[in-house]
């Protein structure tokens, strides 16, 4: 199953068992995420460990002078390792095996203690045999290392304190047993904070990837949305609300910048007779082939082809002069001809368009946008009037004169 899968996680969170596993999959996914997420976490562990059997070596030969040479000994064989395992978790392999890494690195701080302690006179030997205890909540709370990991850790901890104990040590069966009884006891404790912890991370971890799919989704819609409210179902150009606030947007850049804005207004010629001639899928196909040759022609920023309404559709030329407007409305004339849709009641006997053409330079004597597809629909109806397939220019915005 795939880690996305809302139903997997939302089943994985909803379990109420006490397995820390996930499906291979997701599982993968989240050892992955925690490396990153914790690896600082088990480094910290680590270098707090080194640190703190290094430092307490500094009151040794205040403490018991006799024995403080075999102690550094001990110290610096155990430390050299730690370090050089917290070397090797700032690279590739860290990433990979950080659980490892950390496991490996508490038992050595744990053999370590041991060997103090077997090595320490008394009473400061049970001083580090305590610590012990110490060493098991830094490793397994303040690492973040996982229950399973801290389970294999403890037992090797157990093994290595007994060996210590009964093999390289005079200590007397009440004190091994006191030894024992405090591991176990301080083990338990730190396992349970373990696994508490561990199922807490892993609930977060399918709750965090629930919201994050969940907003992903909520993100996709609202493009899906914006994306039906700003282009024509049938024609899959801009409809009229996006033409409307397009046009108002480049009229108030074209002020800022005195730069002339052109409109072109296309209406299909004889579209009525053409529906009723051929039905409406033809006729919706009809428009779809216009529509798609007019949006070859806005590729500029700014540009926009738009549905205006029924077979009208408007063209928005930033920058264009009633002359460059009315070059682009005849290479759409040219292209609409081209496309060679069949139409009987007309006199070329195909689908052809008028075009009404206007630019204007926004100013104060201009009431806004409407002044200039007013004049392109001015325009549009002189070229209807004038027989049709052709483009006429508005000459109110320019010195443009209209032509035929």
């Amino acid at each position: 199953m795939e880690p996305n899968d809302t139903s997997l996680l939302q089943q994985q969170l909803d379990n109420r068992g006490w397995r820390l596993q996930f499906p291979q999959a997701l599982e993968t996914e989240f050892q992955r995420d925690f490396a990153l997420r914790y690896r600082t976490h088990m480094q910290l562990a680590m270098l707090l460990g080194c640190f703190a059997l290094l430092a307490c070596g500094v009151i040794d030969p205040f403490w018991m002078p006799e024995a403080a040479g075999r102690l550094w000994t001990v110290r610096l064989f155990v430390v050299t390792p730690m370090l050089a395992l917290l070397l090797l978790s700032r690279g590739s392999l860290g990433e990979r095996h950080m659980q490892l890494i950390a496991a490996l690195a508490s038992c050595l701080a744990v053999a370590g203690l041991v060997g103090l302690s077997i090595n320490a006179a008394e009473p400061f030997n049970h001083y580090y045999s305590s610590a012990i205890s110490m060493v098991m909540l830094v490793v397994f709370v303040l690492s973040r290392m996982q229950f399973n990991w801290g389970v294999a850790s403890a037992v090797i901890m157990l093994m290595t304190l007994n060996v210590g104990l009964f093999a390289f040590s005079s200590a007397d069966l009440k004190i091994i047993t006191i030894n024992n009884f405090v591991f176990f006891a301080s083990a338990a404790f730190a396992l349970v904070g373990t696994f508490l912890i561990e199922r807490s991370l892993r609930q977060n971890y399918l709750q965090s990837r629930l919201l994050s799919i969940q907003n992903t989704d909520l993100e996709g819609s609202n493009l899906r949305l914006q994306y039906l409210t700003a282009i024509d179902g049938l024609t899959q150009i801009a409809n009229r609300r996006s033409l409307d606030m397009t046009l108002t947007t480049e009229w108030q850049r074209a002020l800022r910048k005195r730069e002339p804005i052109g409109v072109v207004m296309i209406d299909v010629d004889h579209f009525k007779l053409f529906n009723d001639t051929y039905g409406h899928a033809a006729g919706d196909e009809c428009l779809r082939g216009v529509a798609g040759a007019l949006k070859d022609f806005a590729r500029r920023p700014g540009d926009l082809a738009a549905r205006y309404g029924g077979e009208e559709f408007v063209l928005v030329l930033t920058n264009a002069t009633a002359q460059q407007a009315q070059i682009v409305a005849e290479r759409v004339r040219d292209k609409i001809v081209e496309l060679a849709i069949p139409h009987q009641c007309s006199s070329h006997g195909s689908v052809t368009a008028s075009f009404g053409v206007a630019s204007m330079v926004p100013g104060a004597d201009q009431t806004g946008p409407e002044a200039l597809l007013l004049a392109a629909d001015q325009a549009l109806y002189r070229a209807k009037e004038s027989g049709r397939n052709r483009v006429s220019v508005s000459a109110s915005g320019t010195d443009s004169q209209a032509v035929a």
